[in-house]
């Protein structure tokens, strides 16, 4: 199953199983695609957040996000046997300009401030 997304974020965790102590290594990522249907209180688009794995968490690292993806899915048994689906691969499209200047990082914006 391929999914056009706009990928916002990837980020790398790591949770400790509270039952057994067990330090376990998180990989998601944020994106937004075009599945959204709006109406009288809700409108745009929701970030929507997926697991994925540590390779193509180090894919995305490569690349400046937000980007354009085809995502490539996989399903799982998820909490309670539920299906889940899983990001294992990525396709890169385009770097949409979204904004003007590049992102800058919270401490040299609160050095600004202090200055």
């Amino acid at each position: 199953m391929a999914d056009r997304a706009l990928i916002l974020s990837a980020d790398h965790y790591n949770l400790t199983d509270e039952k057994t102590g067990e330090v376990k290594d998180l990989y998601q990522l944020w994106y937004c695609n075009d599945y959204r249907e709006s109406s009288d209180t809700e409108v745009g688009s929701k970030p929507i957040k997926m697991i994925t794995t540590p390779e193509i968490f180090a894919e995305l690292r490569l690349r400046e996000l937000p980007a354009l993806f085809d995502l490539e899915l996989r399903s799982r048994p998820g909490k309670a046997n539920a299906a889940a689906l899983t990001v294992v691969g990525v396709t890169y499209v385009s770097s949409p300009a979204i904004f003007v200047t590049a992102p800058v990082a919270a401490k040299s914006q609160a050095a600004s401030a202090k200055a």
